[in-house]
C-alpha cells in the first residue's frame, strides 16, 4: 500500500516538524517576542511585467481583442493593418477602452475592434500605431517630427492625456516660422491650448512672412477670416495683404471666390495709396465684378482726397468716419529712423533711444539700451539691430540687439578688442567688425566675424592698414567698400588721411579703390563730403545693396557730383558728430554740435531729410533734446510700440549707476561748502 499523505495541519501544530530523522528546526520567535519582517519591493518587477506582457502581445499569447485600423479613403474601406492585444492590459493603460470592451457592446462580445475616420485617407502609419499601442503596455515612445502628428492624433483617440501632453510639449520646442501655421491647426484640433496660444503670437509677430509661405494658402476660409479680422498681426502694409486675399482665392476659385468680399472688407483701405487702389485693386477682376467692392474702393480714394485738401467746418464730421481706418493695425511694420545713445548737451552719455516716424512725421521714445553709449557703431539686419561699443566710462566691448516684434534690447556675446569708431556691417547675416581706435591706441586693423546662431565672435586676418572712423557700405552680399582714416604723417594736422578700400568676405583680400560706388544718393552724399570733418567725425549706417559687384565697380569714380548738396544748408556742413542714415533713396542727417567759439560748443537737436522725390533737403521736426556723436538706422516697428506717447523707464543698472552719480555730486558739493566755511572762519 502507498504510505498515507502527512498532515499538514498536525504538523503545524506540532511545531513544524519533529526533532527526529535529521531534520533541522524551524527558526520562529519564541513565546512573548515581537513578530520581525521585512518589506520587499522589487524594482524592476512592474517594467519587467510590462514588458513580457509586450512580448506576449507580439507573439500572439493570450491576446482577446483585436484593433483593426481602417483607411478614410472610402465608406466601408478594408482594414489596412490589424493588432492582437490583450483587453485587461488596454482597459488598465485608458478609460477609452474600459467600457468598449467591458460592457455589453458589440466590440466587448466579438472581441474585436474597428478604428475608422482618420486625418490621412490611407489610415495611419502601421509602425506609429504599433509604437502607440506599444506605449499603452510599456509606457515609452519615441516621438520625431515625422511621427508627432499621427502620435498626437492616436494619443487623443485612446485619450492617452499624458501621452498627448507630451507631443504639445514636443511641438513647442520644434515651432518655427516654418511650421507655425501647420502647428497652430494642430493645436486647434487637439485642444492644446498652451501650444496654441505660442503658435498664434508667433504667426502673429511674424504674420508679414507667413502669408509668403505656402502653407498659409492651404488654410480654411474661417481661419483666413480670423487672421484678416485680428489688429495685432505684424504686416508690411495693406496691399501686401490685398495680394495674399487675392492668391488665397485663386488657388481654389470655384470654392473660395464666394468669399472674397467678407475677406476684401477687413482690408484698410485708405491705408493703401490712391495709386494702387486705382491702378491695381479696382482692375482686379474679383474688384471689378463686385459692386460692394468697388463702392468700398471708390470711398477709399475719396476719403484719401479728403485728407489732404483743407477741411472746412461742414466736412469735419464726414472727415471723422474716415479717421479710424486712416489709422494703421497695431501690428502694421511702420518706418521709423533710430537714434541711439551718443552725448546730451550736459556732457552725460546717454542710454535712451529715440526714433522718427516718418508715417507721422514726429519724434516717438524707443526702449533705452543698458549701457551708456558714445562711440559706438549700428548696423541692422533682417530680423535686428545690433549696436556695438559703449561708455562705462572707458570704451567697452558690449554689444546689444534690438528686436522690432518685441521692443526690446538683449545683450549678446562681446567684441573681442575695446574700441571706438569702428565699421559694424552685415553680410549674409554675419557681422562684421572692422577697425577702430582705442583710448591709448592709435588705431586698429583687425577683423572680426559675429555669428548670431552661435553668439560668438572670432578674429579674421587683419587689414593691411589702421582703419578709425569706418564707413561702410556692402555689394551682392560678399564685398565690403570702406571709407576710413589712417595715420600718415605725423606733423600735418591730425596725422590722418582719407582712404577707400574694399574687403573681400569670401577670399578674405583688401583692394584700395578710387572711391565708394556711386549707387545712389547715399553713396553720392558719403563721398561728397568725404574729405571734410564733417564726414570724418559722424556716424554713418551702412547700407547693403543687391547688386552685381562688376556694376558697382563700374560707378567707382572720383569725380563726385555736388547736385545733393545744392540745397543743404551750409551750415550743416560745419556740424560735427552728427548721425548719418539712410531710408530708401532719402538721406538723414540727424544732432551733432556746432562750435561757436573755441570753447563752448552748441548741441543740436535738429534734424534734416533728403527728399530723393524732391531732390531737395527738408527740416524736420526737432528731436527732444539735443545729442551728439549718436548713431542711427532705418528699422520697422509695428505701430502698437509707435501708439501715442509711449514711455519707457530707465534699465535698472542705468538707474543704481545715475543715483551714485548723484550721491556723489551732493557729497562733492557739501565738501564745497565745508571747504568754504572754514576758509572764511580760518580769515576771520
Amino acid at each position: 500500500m502507498a504510505a498515507a499523505a502527512p498532515n499538514i495541519d498536525d504538523s503545524s501544530r506540532n511545531g513544524g516538524g519533529s526533532s527526529g530523522g535529521g531534520c533541522a528546526a524551524t527558526a520562529l520567535p519564541g513565546d512573548g517576542d515581537a513578530e520581525e519582517a521585512e518589506d520587499f519591493t522589487s524594482s524592476s518587477h512592474c517594467s519587467e511585467l510590462s514588458r513580457r506582457q509586450n512580448e506576449q502581445r507580439k507573439r500572439g499569447l493570450f491576446c482577446d481583442v483585436t484593433l483593426a485600423f481602417s483607411s478614410g479613403a472610402a465608406a466601408g474601406a478594408v482594414p489596412s493593418c490589424e493588432f492582437a492585444a490583450h483587453r485587461s492590459v488596454l482597459a488598465a493603460a485608458t478609460d477609452y477602452f474600459t467600457p468598449l470592451l467591458g460592457g455589453q457592446f458589440s466590440e466587448s462580445l466579438s472581441g474585436r475592434v474597428e478604428m475608422k475616420e482618420w486625418s490621412s485617407e490611407m489610415g495611419p502609419d502601421p509602425e506609429t500605431v504599433e509604437s502607440v499601442i506599444q506605449y499603452m503596455y510599456t509606457g515609452e515612445i519615441r516621438v520625431s517630427t515625422c511621427n508627432v502628428h499621427e502620435v498626437l492624433e492616436l494619443a487623443d483617440r485612446f485619450l492617452l492625456l499624458q501621452l498627448k501632453g507630451f507631443c504639445g510639449d514636443f511641438l513647442k520646442k520644434k515651432l518655427s516660422l516654418a511650421n507655425c501655421v501647420a502647428v497652430h491647426s494642430l493645436a486647434h484640433m487637439y485642444s492644446l491650448d498652451q501650444l496654441a496660444l505660442k503658435a498664434a503670437d508667433m504667426i502673429r509677430r511674424n504674420f508679414h512672412k507667413v502669408i509668403q509661405d505656402e502653407e498659409f494658402y492651404t488654410l480654411p476660409f474661417h481661419l483666413v477670416r480670423d487672421w484678416l479680422s485680428d489688429t495685432e498681426i505684424t504686416v508690411d502694409s495693406e496691399e501686401v495683404l490685398f495680394e495674399a486675399i487675392v492668391k488665397w482665392v485663386q488657388r481654389s476659385p470655384e470654392e473660395r471666390e464666394r468669399y472674397f468680399e467678407e475677406l476684401f472688407r477687413l482690408l484698410r483701405l485708405p491705408q493703401i495709396k490712391p495709386t494702387f487702389l486705382t491702378r491695381m485693386v479696382k482692375a482686379e477682376r474679383l474688384v471689378a465684378e463686385n459692386e460692394a467692392c468697388l463702392r468700398l474702393v471708390s470711398e477709399a480714394v475719396e476719403g484719401h482726397a479728403i485728407r489732404f485738401e483743407n477741411l472746412k467746418t461742414a466736412d469735419l464730421e464726414f472727415w471723422a468716419s474716415y479717421m479710424a481706418a486712416f489709422q494703421p493695425r497695431f501690428g502694421q511694420n511702420m518706418d521709423v529712423i533710430m537714434v541711439v545713445g551718443g552725448v546730451s548737451e550736459g556732457g552725460d552719455y546717454l542710454s535712451e533711444c529715440v526714433g522718427y516716424f516718418v508715417y507721422e512725421d514726429r519724434w516717438v521714445n524707443l526702449p533705452h539700451i543698458h549701457n551708456h553709449l558714445d562711440g559706438h557703431a549700428i548696423t541692422a539686419t533682417e530680423s535686428h539691430v545690433y549696436v556695438a561699443g559703449s561708455m562705462e566710462p572707458g570704451f567697452a566691448k558690449t554689444v546689444e540687439r534690438y528686436s522690432p516684434n518685441r521692443n526690446t534690447w538683449e545683450q549678446v556675446s562681446n567684441l573681442t578688442t575695446r574700441k571706438h569708431s569702428f565699421g559694424l556691417t552685415c553680410v549674409k547675416d554675419i557681422l562684421y567688425s572692422i577697425g577702430g581706435h582705442g583710448n591709448f591706441s592709435p588705431g586698429f586693423k583687425d577683423v572680426s566675424v559675429y555669428e548670431p546662431e552661435q553668439d560668438k565672435w572670432h578674429n579674421l586676418e587683419s587689414a593691411p592698414k589702421i582703419l578709425r572712423d569706418v564707413k561702410a557700405i556692402s555689394v551682392e552680399d560678399r564685398y565690403v567698400y570702406i571709407s576710413a582714416r589712417t595715420p600718415v604723417d605725423t606733423d600735418s594736422d591730425d596725422g590722418l588721411k582719407t582712404i577707400t578700400t574694399r574687403y573681400d568676405t569670401e577670399s578674405r583680400q583688401w583692394q584700395d579703390v578710387d572711391s565708394l560706388p556711386l549707387i545712389d544718393n547715399y553713396c553720392i552724399f558719403q563721398m561728397a563730403v568725404a574729405h571734410t570733418n564733417f564726414y570724418n567725425t559722424a556716424s554713418c549706417c551702412p547700407k547693403r545693396y543687391a547688386v552685381r559687384e562688376e556694376a558697382a565697380r563700374q560707378k567707382i569714380s572720383a569725380r563726385i557730383s555736388d547736385e545733393i548738396l545744392e540745397s543743404l544748408p551750409p551750415e550743416v556742413i560745419s556740424i560735427e558728430g552728427a548721425a548719418v542714415c539712410y531710408f530708401g533713396e532719402d538721406v538723414f542727417i540727424i544732432g551733432g554740435w556746432k562750435n561757436s567759439d573755441d570753447v563752448d560748443k552748441q548741441y543740436r537737436k535738429e534734424a534734416y531729410r533728403y527728399c530723393a522725390e524732391r531732390k531737395r533737403w527738408m527740416l524736420l521736426p526737432p528731436m527732444p533734446q539735443p545729442r551728439c556723436r549718436a548713431t542711427a538706422c532705418h528699422i520697422r516697428i509695428p505701430y502698437r510700440y509707435l501708439y501715442g506717447s509711449q514711455r519707457y523707464p530707465m534699465p535698472q543698472n542705468l538707474a543704481r549707476q545715475r543715483d551714485r552719480m548723484q550721491q556723489m555730486q551732493q557729497l562733492h558739493r557739501r565738501t564745497l561748502t565745508l571747504r568754504r566755511q572754514l576758509q572764511s572762519q580760518i580769515e576771520c
